[in-house]
This record gives C-alpha cells, sequence and structure tokens, in this order.
C-alpha cells in the first residue's frame, strides 16, 4: 500500500472540500486548485455546516494549500507536480472534456494514483480513466454524503461503492482502503459498473419517494392517513423505511441530475424508460400539490393574500434549496400577488441572492412572529433543533399546508386551526 503524503485535488465543490478536510485530518498536505473565488463560494452556500467551516479555517492554517486556476498552465504545472502522488479530480457541471483529456495527457507517471469522483453519462468515468497511463485509477461516487454532516459521513457511510481500473488493486489505495474499513458495507467492482449501480441506486431511491407520493394521493381521497401506510409498509424487511416519507417530492443536485443523465442514457440506447418517465413526470408535478390545496381551500379567492413559509431547503437540514418546492410554489403565489414571508433558517444566503428584488419576497429570522398577520403557513421544511411548537402555532390558528408531512399526527391531533397535508385525511 502506498502512503502519500502530498495529495493533489482538482475541484471546488463541497464534496471536494470536505475530501481535503478528511485528508487533512489524516495528516496529509492538501493541494487545491480551483477557479479563482470557487472555494469561497461553496463555503458560503454551507454556512449552516459550522463543522465544514471550522475544520476548513483550522487546516488551512497549515495543511490545506489553494491555488488559482486561471490558465490552461495552472492545470498543467498542477498535475506536474502531482506526479507519483496521489491525485484526486471531481467532476462536475464545469469540468470539460478538453480539460479532463488535459489533465490525463500530463499525469503520464505510472505510479500515479488517481481518485475520480462526481457524476457524469454513463461510462464518462471510464473514459476518462482510461486515457491515464497508471493502473492506479479508481471511481469513487460520493452516494454516501449527507448533508449537515458531510464530514462525519466518510466515518459513518453505509455503503462506499470504489470501481477500479485495475482489479484487486484498491489495497494499493491508502485512502480508500480507510475509506472502505469505515463503512458498513462497500462494493468494488469495475468502474463502469460502479457508474450504473450509482445511477441505479439513485432511481431506484427517486421511484420509491414517486411511488408514495402516489399512495398519498389515492390516501387523501380513501381518508386514509398515510403516515399509517408508511409505518405499516416499512416494517417488512423487504421494503424497510427509507425514503418512504410521502411529501412535494425530491430535489437537491445529485438525484435530478442523476434521472436526467439517466434518461439520456435510455434514449441514446433506444431502450424505453416508462417508470423513469413517470417518476420525474410525478416529482415534477408533486411539488405543485400544496398549491392546488391551499387555492381549492380559499376556493380560489387567494389574490392579495399574505402568506407564511417555513423552510426552502431540498430536505430537511439541507442548506440548498436546488430542485425544492419553494421554488415553483413562489412563482405560483407570486402570480396571484400574494406577499411571501419566508422563514429559512439555513438557506437565507442563496434566497437573498436569487429574489432580493422581489417585492413581494420578504425573510423572517423568527417562525412564528409573523403568524398574526397572515392568511396561512405553507412548511417546506423544518430544519430547526427543536420541532415545531404547537402552542406557538394554535396563537395564531391559521390553516396549515404542510407539504412535506413535517408536524406528526399528534402534533395535528392538538391543532386549533385547520390542518392540510399530504395523504393526511384532508
Amino acid at each position: 500500500m502506498k502512503n502519500y503524503h502530498d495529495i493533489y485535488i482538482i475541484g471546488a465543490n463541497h464534496e471536494a472540500i470536505n475530501a481535503g478536510i478528511l485528508l487533512a485530518s489524516l495528516h496529509k498536505a492538501v493541494h487545491f486548485l480551483a477557479l479563482p473565488d470557487a472555494l469561497d463560494d461553496t463555503l458560503a452556500h454551507y454556512q449552516f455546516d459550522r463543522q465544514i467551516h471550522a475544520l476548513w479555517s483550522l487546516y488551512r492554517q497549515d495543511k490545506i494549500t489553494t491555488y488559482p486556476k486561471h490558465h490552461r498552465d495552472e492545470v498543467i504545472a498542477f498535475c506536474q507536480n502531482a506526479q507519483g502522488k496521489l491525485l484526486w479530480v471531481f467532476i462536475d457541471e464545469h469540468s470539460t472534456c478538453d480539460e479532463l483529456a488535459l489533465i490525463a495527457k500530463i499525469v503520464d507517471n505510472p505510479h500515479t494514483q488517481v481518485i475520480i469522483s462526481g457524476i457524469g453519462a454513463m461510462g464518462r468515468i471510464q473514459q476518462f480513466a482510461d486515457k491515464f497511463i497508471s493502473k492506479w485509477v479508481y471511481y469513487l461516487p460520493f452516494v454516501f454524503m449527507k448533508d449537515g454532516a458531510n464530514f462525519s459521513s466518510f466515518y459513518q457511510a453505509d455503503l462506499v461503492l470504489i470501481g477500479e481500473k485495475t482489479p484487486n488493486s484498491v489495497g494499493q489505495c491508502e485512502i480508500l482502503s480507510f475509506l472502505k474499513s469505515q463503512a458498513t458495507t462497500h462494493q468494488i467492482a469495475p468502474i463502469k459498473t460502479i457508474e450504473f449501480a450509482r445511477a441505479a441506486i439513485m432511481a431506484q431511491l427517486a421511484t420509491r419517494l414517486s411511488f408514495m407520493n402516489e399512495m398519498a394521493r389515492l390516501a387523501d381521497k380513501e381518508n386514509i392517513n398515510i403516515k399509517d401506510i408508511e409505518r405499516i409498509i416499512g416494517s417488512d424487511s423487504r421494503v424497510g423505511h427509507s425514503y418512504l416519507g410521502a411529501g412535494w417530492g425530491f430535489g437537491g443536485k445529485s438525484l435530478p441530475s442523476e434521472l436526467d443523465l439517466l434518461k439520456h442514457q435510455f434514449d441514446d440506447q433506444a431502450v424505453k424508460s416508462h417508470v423513469l418517465d413517470a417518476v420525474m413526470q410525478i416529482n415534477e408535478d408533486q411539488k405543485e400539490l400544496i398549491f392546488r390545496k391551499f387555492w381549492r381551500y380559499f376556493n380560489g379567492f387567494i389574490e392579495h393574500k399574505t402568506v407564511l413559509i417555513w423552510g426552502a431547503g431540498y430536505r430537511s437540514g439541507a442548506g440548498i434549496s436546488t430542485g425544492s418546492a419553494i421554488h415553483p410554489l413562489l412563482a405560483l403565489l407570486w402570480s396571484y400577488q400574494i406577499k411571501t414571508v419566508v422563514y429559512a433558517n439555513q438557506t437565507t444566503f442563496e434566497l437573498k441572492a436569487r429574489y432580493g428584488d422581489e417585492p413581494l419576497f420578504h425573510l423572517t429570522d423568527d417562525p412564528y412572529q409573523a403568524l398574526a398577520d397572515v392568511d396561512g403557513l405553507f412548511i417546506i421544511n423544518w430544519s430547526g433543533l427543536a420541532k415545531p411548537d404547537v402552542h406557538e402555532l394554535n396563537k395564531a390558528s391559521v390553516p396549515i399546508f404542510d407539504a412535506k408531512n413535517i408536524l406528526s399526527d399528534d402534533d395535528v391531533a392538538c391543532l386549533t386551526g385547520d390542518y392540510i397535508g399530504i395523504g393526511r385525511k384532508n
């Protein structure tokens, strides 16, 4: 097993930053190559994750060095320094085919170890790996990362997937051997197999959520509480409890991107994708369902009302709103000239940048203060340390439109106002 002290990272997304922090914690000297300000921009979007910021500041003092990438020359110099060491390349939407080809061409030392992370069209990672002269090339998709617990995910991974260019070679890479040892379960296979497995896992999770959202619509019609159904079917060991929560659907960067890439793969290979098509359609429609419930509650008389919205993250605990239901909801509300007051304790930075000039958009740092002055409360997500306070909600007794079924059955039973959830007997 080769033990490299200096490790070189190309990338600036949150996966790259967390990998750098992990390596620094293992007493490695970490060198980053990234576009100017890219690392700072990523950290700004993850202000909610105090652990990342604290560890980044700590290790920037002596273990992490950053280099700005302005031109091709910087890429060349950086890759030359990485010769014979460990190079970790993060592929994202900014990674061009030309740049990846350049990296592989420069790194022509057969002893260089290369880890590739990120997602792409199926086979893209394999093609990139094949360009390296080294046989010590690996693929590590970050399927184990969890927003709000990014760093600790390395030490508590349920599943680590590792793709190998050379069979039975993971034992030669110290970092991958460490991650494998920390995981509850690991799977090692050829790179393209891991690419396929990664896409299949993500599509399976999306399918489970979409199926439960369809069942929730039927539960509404049949006067059944979908929370009871989630509990019952989750007790079947063949099903389990994960990804059964009905709500507004799924968002984020990874899951929708994975589905888009997989859909293109089906189309490119002329294979029908009926299930995948349905999942994507259900998810988009589900994001508008809570607005339709709001419209029906007021019999269509909703113009010029004021509403409070809790949460904007794509899931509870998340600090980004990419793909969240809040975006189509805001657009629909504003089309009726409805004033929106938003409590988004972890996504304030992003929402300010996106909607700061919208006159109907207002932010609040108190989830309860505005309740007395609004006509309704939407719950998109909740990221508070304590669960929502029913006593405070009852002071205003406004109708609650819970798009993620955040309130428990006990909470709903204690409410004095109307409650409208997803598949919750409404």
